[in-house]
């Protein structure tokens, strides 16, 4: 079968820095979610594994070739026109890869919906990256089922479980993205599910929530930013949130004096892109000060940088 390069990019990730990507999947979408919000359109057929595949041998030479012409690469990102763990070869295909990620320095993520992580085949392919990002909308089964729609016989139980003894094995850093939709995940009821379940889980790198921001495959309507950020203060403090989510144009940005924010910080720490999407002029005037005074210190994860009040402890 004919097929398209594997490779695409390389992309300026701010939160991964010089992304090279890797599609897993490069002819059709396969999948086994059909997810209300899915950019890639609606999914005709979920499917239990990959039905068009690109061998292993031909990946890895993709690989190779693009990074012999991109020189400045910090990561390769696994994805898929779907969901990559459909993917049957990729223990075998990570095997023969990391040996090259290793002696060029070149650290490697895989982006994944979490519903096979509970496998034993997958959970050793997942060990074998740098990075694994794992989506988890939902932690009860009626959100799971409306906003996922996963093929039948995929337990949300499962995947809680996955996530969480991978969490304890994965030596590299994890990621966990929630996708807010209004009406049906962002209830209290839900959230406090969410946090539960987060809590859990084993030294998580970073937790990023955010919405819709691209044309969805089924009718749904995205959050606010502000309502991003009031959802990150209901999670627990030791938590490590990051609001994804651009700043909506006609947000009403609030005002606090350096106490206040200091006292925001304290709760939960932010960004600068959070404090200039939140917050108006002179906030972010009483933030630089509080910069100068020495009262804020930096915590970075990832490539990102949070700040917080100096000695705050988590």
């Amino acid at each position: 079968m004919a097929y398209h390069t594997v490779v695409f990019g390389p992309i300026n990730s701010r939160r991964f820095g010089i992304s090279l990507g890797v599609d897993l999947s490069p002819n059709i979408k396969q999948c086994n979610f059909d997810c209300l919000y899915c950019e890639l359109g609606k999914e005709n057929e979920r499917v239990s594994k990959q039905i068009s595949k690109v061998s292993k041998e031909q990946i890895v030479y993709d690989i190779l070739e693009a990074l012999n012409k991109f020189k400045d690469i910090d990561v390769l990102t696994f994805t898929a026109n779907g969901e990559p763990t459909l993917y049957e070869d990729l223990n075998e295909l990570m095997e023969l890869f990391q040996p090259i990620s290793i002696q060029r320095n070149i650290k490697t993520l895989i982006l994944s919906n979490a519903s096979t992580i509970w496998m034993p085949n997958v959970k050793n392919a997942l060990l074998k990256f740098n990075k694994v990002k794992l989506s988890l909308d939902c932690a009860t089964n009626r959100c799971f089922q409306q906003i996922d729609r996963p093929m039948r016989g995929i337990r949300i139980d499962h995947i809680k479980d996955g996530i969480k003894s991978f969490s304890y094995e994965f030596k590299g850093d994890l990621y966990i993205e929630i996708l807010f939709l209004d009406n049906i995940n962002n209830s209290y009821i839900e959230i406090e599910e969410l946090n539960k379940t987060l809590l859990s889980f084993n030294n998580i790198t970073r937790i990023d929530i955010g919405t819709v921001e691209r044309p969805p495959a089924y009718s749904v309507r995205p959050i606010t930013y502000d309502e991003l950020y009031k959802i990150s203060t209901m999670f627990d403090r030791s938590l490590p949130i990051y609001i994804a989510k651009k700043q909506d144009n006609e947000n009403f940005k609030g005002s606090l004096t350096k106490t206040e924010l200091l006292h925001t910080l304290s709760l939960r720490p932010l960004t600068r892109y959070d404090i200039g999407s939140l917050f108006d002029f002179q906030t972010i005037e009483n933030f630089n000060i509080l910069l100068i005074e020495g009262l804020l210190d930096i915590k970075r994860v990832g490539n990102v940088e949070f700040y917080q009040p100096h000695q705050y402890k988590d």
